[in-house]
C-alpha cells in the first residue's frame, strides 16, 4: 500500500457560539491540512497520483479567507473541518484515506473513515 500526503494552509476565521470558553467570540486561525491518499497500484508513470494533481484539488476545496460558519453546513471545530475536507475531496474521486487539519502548531484533528 501506498500513501501520498500533501500539505496546505488556509486562513479563516469562525466561532463556535455556545462554547464555554474564548472560542464562542469571532475569530482566526492559520489552518496547515494534510490529506492521505492512499493505493496499491501504480500507473504506467508509477504513480498512485501525480503530486500535481493532489495539490491542486486540495487548494480548491481548502475555504481560504472564509467564515467558516458560512461554510460548513455545521460546526466550525476542527474535527468537522477535516471530516468536511475529507468528503470534498471524496467526492472528486480521489483515493482520500484521512485529512488532519491542525488549528495551531500544537492542537491539530485527523479525520479517517476507518
Amino acid at each position: 500500500m501506498y500513501t501520498l500526503r500533501v500539505r496546505t494552509q488556509f486562513e479563516a476565521a469562525h466561532c463556535i457560539p455556545d462554547h464555554p470558553g474564548a472560542c464562542s467570540r469571532l475569530h482566526g486561525h492559520r489552518y496547515e491540512v494534510e490529506a492521505e491518499f492512499t493505493g496499491r497500484e501504480l500507473d504506467g508513470l508509477g504513480m498512485v497520483v501525480d503530486f500535481g494533481d493532489l495539490k491542486r484539488a486540495l487548494a480548491e476545496v481548502v475555504p481560504d479567507h472564509s467564515y467558516l460558519n458560512d461554510v460548513l453546513p455545521g460546526p466550525t471545530t476542527a474535527e468537522a473541518i477535516a471530516e468536511w475536507l475529507f468528503g470534498r475531496l471524496a467526492e472528486r474521486g480521489l483515493p482520500v484515506s484521512a485529512v488532519t487539519v491542525w488549528e495551531t502548531a500544537d492542537c491539530a484533528c485527523r479525520y479517517s473513515p476507518q
